[in-house]
């Protein structure tokens, strides 16, 4: 046990190697912590074969949290019923790690019957991550009253994810001080979508420098944590408020984050980067991100590539996209195509176009719009 000692005191210096040779030394004299702390050595170093092997030995002599990472490693390679066994080996070892992997086994597989049995096993004996996968499962089904303590618990245990999903249990009801204060708790912790949601309410409830600054910090560390929406928001608010690249400094910083936005899917995104494009005569770059964003569902999209295939000369593709929007339910686009039929003489057509974009508006769109009708009801009675 000495050699264990020590081999555990020179890991938490960071000298792996001389505590990896004490834990060999006391594995091999038979100890089962011993054996697992050096597979998990092992594993680390990128030594798989040799971690598991001794796992296996740490294992059969009932260490538990050795058996629950051999269940880990038989997950990870898909073999279930292996992976199975040695988190049930860890159960009975006393590792509530066990539960909570065959809890996320059974939950992948569909048995959530099953999976609600290990959570509440793990969350009893004070798994917090447990009790907040519990308690997400329990909402699911709509009982948000019996979620409600699961969180509160995982919460105070530390569980980050718990304290922004009783945020979001708050919103919902329309608590807005309480789910404010657990967002604000997931956020000082790291919490890139809490941070956001943070963003959110204070852009709603205030337009004071003040509120926009703390915005603006909560959307940095959202869109900095990898929130795609986040990241987003923050270049809407930089570019409303004037934000600008210095001469010489390249794009804008808003451009960069709509960037960020745009190559991780956001349409959005993606439709003000092509603006932006457009905005210094970069037709190459606008109609690359309108055509992503327009391929992904964006109506804004379609019509921005409509308009910039127009320009270009290509007024039938333009008015292949301007379809697609207006059958989405843009109304300039549906205005569009009425002009474009109201000019190769199509009145009939022309008038259907008409009717669908005083239907979809906005005001000033079906405006013009009824004006576009009546002439051509004109023409086809004249």
């Amino acid at each position: 046990r000495a050699a264990l000692r020590l081999g555990a005191l020179l890991e938490r210096r960071g000298e792996t190697a001389e505590a990896g040779r004490w834990y060999l030394e006391a594995a091999e004299a038979g100890e089962a912590r011993a054996a697992s702390a050096l597979g998990f050595l092992l594993r680390d170093s990128g030594d798989e074969a040799g971690a598991e092997t001794w796992w296996r030995s740490a294992a059969r002599d009932g260490d538990g949290p050795a058996a629950n990472a051999l269940g880990a490693l038989h997950a990870r390679r898909g073999e279930r019923q292996e992976a199975q066994r040695w988190y049930r080996a860890a159960v009975e070892a006393g590792d509530i790690n066990g539960s909570f992997n065959l809890a996320l086994l059974s939950a992948g597989q569909g048995r959530t019957a099953q999976a609600e049995q290990w959570y509440r096993r793990a969350a009893y004996a004070g798994h917090r991550e447990a009790a907040n996968a519990l308690a997400v499962l329990l909402l699911q089904r709509g009982d948000a009253d019996g979620a409600e303590p699961w969180f509160s618990k995982a919460a105070e245990a530390g569980s980050v994810d718990a304290s922004f999903n009783l945020g979001i249990l708050y919103a919902g009801r329309g608590q807005e001080e309480a789910a404010t204060r657990w967002y604000r708790r997931a956020a000082e912790a790291g919490h890139a979508e809490a941070a956001l949601q943070l963003a959110v309410e204070l852009l709603r409830s205030g337009t004071g420098d003040a509120e926009r600054r703390l915005a603006e910090k909560w959307l940095r560390q959202a869109a900095e944590g990898g929130s795609v929406e986040g990241a987003f928001r923050l270049a809407v608010l930089l570019e409303r408020y004037g934000e600008a690249a210095e001469q010489g400094e390249g794009p804008a910083e808003y451009e960069r984050w709509y960037e960020r936005a745009a190559e991780a899917g956001h349409r959005r995104a993606q439709v003000r980067l092509g603006m932006c494009a457009a905005g210094r005569d970069d037709v190459v770059t606008a109609a690359r991100w309108y055509r992503e964003a327009a391929e992904a569902g964006s109506r804004n999209g379609a019509f921005n590539l409509g308009l910039l295939l127009a320009r270009e000369g290509s007024e039938p593709e333009a008015a292949l996209w301007w379809r697609r929007a207006a059958e989405a339910g843009h109304g300039r686009a549906a205005l569009r195509l009425a002009l474009l039929a109201s000019r190769r003489g199509d009145l009939a057509e022309g008038g259907s176009w008409c009717t669908r974009a005083m239907e979809l508006g906005p005001a000033e769109v079906t405006e013009r719009a009824a004006r576009l009708r009546d002439a051509l009801a004109q023409e086809l009675t004249a």
